[in-house]
């Protein structure tokens, strides 16, 4: 037996010969079952029970009927030589040459599994009857569960089984397109399922001394089946890879029944209690996926990474307990195939998150999930460019694929829009009865208790607005509590109520005190810069003509130059933004601020070209001035309230406040902020050079959906020159 061997080529001839098929089908899974209860039918020891199944069996299939009753006699009537073995094996084939492959394996099968059980019959009986201890033993090798010994036969026919089922399951999905390496191997797998099933039913038949000949060929055959069965199993694996990846993106983009399904689908759990979810420490809870309720809303915070800096943590942080209607944060750190970092890393964030963070996103992340970012949001998001939030609406929908622009430019107040109510109106208690009165002018004659009648309907008219004015807006109250605000058309509609540029828009509500000198309709400057010289004389030409004009002109630093920040705080020469994190946060919002701005003039227009927009202009010009490249000793903006006025570098604004005694005269029929700004102009065109400015600098993030090819000066208006610049920052945001 040692010399067993088949020319696999001749073999593959023999094979392919014999298939023919014209479409003939039938539930292979169900068949499948039958089989299964079938090969398991030694748990069941009363006959009866045991026939009972394969006349079910025969029931079921009946139309199937006639071809596996034809199968099993080739099985049982044939030698037990190998050549017939091998024979039996294409005759089998040949018999099923209509159907697919897969098919021939499961109606082979079926046709076995009829045979085993009607063995299981007839070994109880004879072993009832006391036969010899012979077949006794014949039968303990059919039946494993009669001896301790190992079984050929079960491990073989467990391996065809799970081949069948691996290659039935495969071709199950319209979808999936068939790989090469399973359509070449389905006639080889075909075969020695065939193979097996004709050995192992020869080998039920011998008695025991021929039995080792036969384990030494089903051991060879079982090697075969396993092999076949590696090269099946990998195709499997892609194909469920690839149907899990289909749902998860048809959940995220079209329907889905439920948020916590598609939440489940990213965190590749089955049960909502498998994974551990948490809060921060100060009030730390565990919970698992349940937390996430209907009513809840959600946002996805995915990071590349661990790249997310303290800042960005702390606004986040802030951004989530602002409000009860904002969004609950689930993070979700995107591994990077190359990135190494440990669980204890890892914890070392989540201390530091009031939102919610997972136990372990190695083992949580589904890699469907990955590939879905990946494939799907960019240029949203990049392997290692800054995060971004992922709105969800009740359904597990998207409707915003990066919301982090909108909540760093918007307050929730403000997004969430909660002037939109019905609004309280005067007692209309006396406009009804006047107006009926009118109507019923003479009839106090005829009814007399006509003023009481015209009262009593003006009450209830007046309760029924009353409670249609309740009912409505508890209506709006509830939609703003379930609905997620978060939504490419909220920042759109947003965006549409911006008509121009202003100093609101500029510093949002992040320094109050600007905020408040905004109400009041002072004149402000804010200002920037690493030139403290600049900065000294600057300050100090603006206080004196504050004095002069007794304007109570404001100052406020808002440069990223801590040098600065630190000189003006021990000098007391200005106001400036509390600390590092509002100056990072002032600088963010800007530039989520002009991301968000040019998105909505794409999105508007389907030219995108936002070099007319005042307010993106001015988004840049700003953004131009503290920018790495740039070499701006110094800039300034003057507005009076929201207004601005001015928006230049510091030479020239410099020059105007000097030149005061200039342009005094005209305070007397302008305001200062005008005359300011007439002056200014006026320098502007009387330059000696339009190149004479310092060198300004704009960059934009990678994420930007289009990225201009050319772009302006914000000072000169000459094309800038264009750059590309790669910067690591070592893993430190």
């Amino acid at each position: 037996m040692a010399n067993f061997h088949i020319d696999e080529n001749a073999m593959m001839e023999l094979v392919c010969a014999t298939h023919n098929p014209d479409g003939t089908n039938f539930n292979s899974n169900v068949v499948l079952s039958a089989i299964e209860t079938i090969l398991n039918s030694e748990k069941v020891v009363d006959k009866i029970a045991t026939e009972e199944m394969l006349e079910e069996f025969d029931l079921k299939f009946r139309e199937l009927s006639l071809k596996i009753q034809h199968l099993y006699f080739e099985l049982t009537s044939k030698s037990s030589s190998i050549i017939d073995r091998h024979l039996t094996t294409i005759c089998l084939l040949s018999t099923l040459s209509a159907y697919s492959w897969e098919a021939k394996m499961v109606l082979m099968l079926a046709a076995f599994s009829i045979s085993y059980g009607k063995l299981n019959i007839f070994s109880r009986q004879r072993y009832r009857k006391g036969l010899t201890k012979q077949l006794v033993i014949v039968t303990q090798r059919a039946n494993p569960t009669e001896s301790n010994d190992p079984n050929p036969i079960d491990n073989l026919i467990k391996c065809a089984m799970d081949l069948t089922k691996c290659i039935v399951e495969i071709n199950q999905s319209s979808s999936y397109s068939l790989p090469q390496s399973i359509s070449s191997v389905l006639p080889f797998a075909s075969y020695w399922v065939g193979r097996s099933i004709a050995c192992t039913v020869a080998y039920c038949d011998c008695l025991p001394m021929a039995n080792i000949k036969f384990e030494s060929e089903l051991n060879i055959i079982t090697t075969k089946i396993k092999d076949i069965l590696t090269t099946c199993s990998h195709a499997l694996e892609a194909k469920r890879a690839e149907e899990s990846y289909q749902a998860l993106q048809h959940a995220l983009f079209n329907n889905s029944s439920d948020k916590l399904e598609v939440l489940m689908l990213i965190l590749n759990v089955i049960d909502d209690n498998e994974i551990s979810l948490s809060t921060y420490k100060v009030l730390k809870s565990v919970h698992g996926l349940n937390f996430f309720d209907e009513d809840k809303k959600v946002a996805l915070l995915l990071t590349s990474g661990l790249d997310i800096s303290n800042e960005r943590i702390t606004f986040l942080n802030l951004f989530y307990g602002d409000s009860m209607s904002t969004p609950h944060i689930l993070w979700i750190p995107i591994l990077d195939d190359h990135a190494t970092w440990s669980i204890e890393q890892y914890e070392e964030f989540k201390d530091k998150m009031w939102f919610q963070t997972m136990d372990d996103p190695h083992k949580r992340i589904a890699r469907s999930f990955t590939r879905f970012v990946k494939e799907n949001l960019l240029p949203h998001f990049q392997i290692g460019e800054e995060p971004i939030l992922v709105s969800l609406d009740q359904r597990g929908r998207i409707v915003h694929t990066n919301a982090m622009h909108m909540i760093q430019t918007w307050t929730p107040d403000y997004t969430e829009d909660k002037k939109l109510r019905v609004e309280a109106r005067n007692n209309i208690i006396p406009f009804i009865e006047k107006e009926m009165k009118e109507r019923s002018q003479g009839l106090d004659s005829l009814i007399f208790d006509i003023d009481e009648q015209i009262s009593h309907l003006a009450r209830e008219v007046d309760d029924k607005i009353d409670g249609w004015t309740d009912q409505i807006n508890d209506s709006i109250n509830k939609l703003r509590k379930h609905s997620n605000m978060y939504t490419s058309e909220r920042e759109n509609a947003l965006w549409k109520k911006e008509k121009v540029w202003s100093l609101g828009l500029v510093v949002g509500k992040i320094d109050h005190r600007v905020t408040s000198w905004i109400e009041k309709e002072r004149c402000i400057f804010l200002y920037g810069g690493n030139n403290i010289k600049w900065i000294r004389e600057f300050t100090s030409k603006v206080h004196e003509v504050s004095l002069k004009t007794q304007s109570n002109i404001k100052l406020n630093y808002v440069g990223k130059n801590e040098k600065v920040r630190a000189s003006i705080d021990e000098e007391h020469s200005s106001f400036f933004l509390e600390s590092p994190y509002h100056a990072w946060r002032f600088w963010t919002r800007l530039q989520s601020a002009l991301l968000s701005r040019i998105n909505y003039l794409n999105a508007a227009n389907s030219h995108g070209d936002e070099c007319d927009d005042e307010i993106a202009q001015g988004f840049k010009k700003l953004l131009g001035y503290e920018c790495k490249g740039a070499t701006m000793e110094g800039w300034a903006l003057l507005s009076k309230g929201q207004k601005v006025a001015v928006c230049g570098q510091g030479a020239k604004l410099l020059r105007v406040i000097n030149e005061y005694e200039s342009w005094k005269e005209n305070m007397a029929l302008k305001s200062f902020d005008q005359a300011f700004k007439d002056y200014y102009n006026k320098t502007l065109h009387t330059s000696c050079s339009s190149n004479s400015h310092s060198c300004c600098a704009f960059e934009y993030p990678i994420t930007l959906k289009e990225i201009p090819t050319k772009e302006k000066c914000p000072e000169c208006f000459h094309d800038m020159q264009k750059l590309v610049t790669f910067t690591c920052f070592h893993g430190d945001s």
